[in-house]
């Protein structure tokens, strides 16, 4: 299993890494060679950046291939997000419990006081509008108040300060919950951020973990081992041991900031949380800086689509018990189809009445964290001769056997989630479902051309 450190190791022995030697701006300039290798697959080291010491790495996770190599899979270019997906959901039902540990080299340097300065980080300024350099690679340390249980997720933090960063929370996340406890409580809250982890504490970190299991625990599951922690220095936080970089702090509960980053699908989108107040810096003596390409790019919503997968299998749960003839579900998180999701299932169809029924039941199927009706825009139903893994088939489906105008089905002012930037007033939009199948009797006149035994035939065998 791998590191930080490790996988970045291996990815340059396969050379699948660059280095980039000369002098970059982290405002603008660096993003616009992030993104431009991001569409090349290409993982990268910034290696003199202005104004800071610290090299910056990114574009490791940008495949679902990467994913599966980096928690030890033996994962070959057609490894997909439905492999990593049975990979996760085993870790899930396999949790191991972290380690504390007492000592590590993310203690190496220890920053307090007049020490701390933020901007000393490489971290990059985005976007035209964005409201200044976000943290983008870091998971968020907390503990629930309830609970007393750690937990951790993926939280943009835009920096505002030497010693002062603002970390946001969606209001499906437990740390939004945490900070309203907190407020209510009058109560000073501690809170970590850890930069540069391994790989399984970023997908956990992204995935929606079922109610009482740790997020540390289902990354020990990935990776075979039990995730060590060490304690903070100026709190009984615990964070990875195997991090870069650990910034310590309290939130500041009745210091509230409004900011914007361009988002996942290609628009701006604006957060309000409280100010983070850092107590303290600790870091590797050769920390490296681990960042995600914000916007529509590829490591940003490889890392993104973890947290589908737990949809994905409450989904097929329910609905696979009420419609047997079910032959397979997408839950596609795709950047090109906007901010929310879109659901494909493809069934062997028994009646033409049975697609809308399908696509009532799947829309309000339940989803765990993620109510269907929320955050899916668009369902749609389709022979079992499709691939519902390929988008390409799907949309061929749709614009191939879309006859009668009752096939199309919506459902307006449906309450979203506040990623949905297009809503109404009342935070509320339109849902589509599709019945994309064959009509019973065209089904002789809709036949697709098939090579029998194509499959079984590979071009590869008959190369030299």
């Amino acid at each position: 299993m791998h590191n930080l450190r490790s996988f970045v190791e291996l990815l340059e022995q396969n050379a699948e890494l660059v280095r980039i030697k000369r002098p970059v701006e982290a405002r603008y300039e660096l993003p616009a060679l992030l993104e431009q290798l991001e569409k090349t697959g290409t993982a990268y080291i910034f290696e003199n950046i202005r104004g800071s010491d610290f090299p910056l790495v990114g574009g490791l996770l940008s495949s679902a291939q990467r994913l599966g190599i980096a928690v030890g899979q033996l994962a070959d270019a057609d490894y997909s997000h439905r492999d990593h997906a049975k990979v996760y959901a085993t870790a899930v039902q396999n949790p191991i419990e972290p380690a504390v540990v007492s000592g590590s080299p993310v203690k190496e340097v220890v920053l307090s006081g007049a020490d701390i300065d933020l901007a000393s980080l490489p971290v990059p300024t985005f976007f035209e509008l964005d409201s200044g350099p976000f943290i983008t690679g870091s998971v968020g340390i907390s503990r629930d108040p309830e609970h007393g249980q750690l937990n951790m997720g993926f939280y943009r933090g835009l920096i505002t300060g030497r010693d002062t960063v603002v970390i946001n929370a969606s209001s499906m996340s437990d740390l939004r919950r945490f900070y309203a406890a907190a407020e209510t409580a009058s109560e000073p809250m501690p809170i970590a951020i850890a930069i540069g982890v391994p790989p399984a504490l970023l997908m956990a970190a992204s995935g929606k973990t079922p109610p009482g299991v740790s997020e540390l625990a289902i990354a020990g599951g990935l990776q075979g081992k039990a995730v060590e922690l060490v304690r903070c220095e100026t709190s009984d936080l615990l964070v990875p041991a195997d991090a870069e970089i650990i910034i310590e702090g309290v939130v500041e509960s009745d210091n509230r900031i409004e900011n914007t980053l361009g988002e996942f699908a290609g628009q701006y989108g604006p957060e309000t949380a409280p100010v983070t107040r850092v107590t303290a810096i600790t870091h590797r003596s050769d920390a490296m800086y681990y960042s995600i390409m914000a916007g529509r790019n590829p490591e940003h919503n490889t890392i993104g689509a973890v947290s589908a997968y737990g949809m994905q299998a409450a989904v097929e749960r329910s609905l696979r018990a009420q419609f047997p003839n079910i032959r397979e579900i997408n839950v596609a998180c795709e950047p090109r189809l906007g901010t929310m999701l879109h659901m494909f299932i493809s069934i062997d169809k028994q009646s033409d009445a049975e697609p809308a029924e399908l696509i009532e039941a799947a829309f309000a199927a339940d989803a765990g964290l993620f109510p269907v009706n929320v955050v899916t825009k668009r369902i749609v139903v389709v022979d079992s001769d499709v691939n519902v893994f390929d988008l390409e088939d799907v949309e061929w489906a749709t614009w191939s056997r879309l006859s009668r105008a009752d096939k199309i089905r919506t459902y307006p002012a449906v309450r979203s989630w506040e990623l949905e930037r297009c809503t109404d007033e009342n935070q509320a939009s339109a849902r589509v479902g599709i019945d994309a199948t064959m009509d019973m009797d065209k089904l002789d006149k809709l036949v697709r051309p098939i090579i029998p035994g194509a499959a079984d035939i590979k071009l590869e065998d008959y190369l030299d």
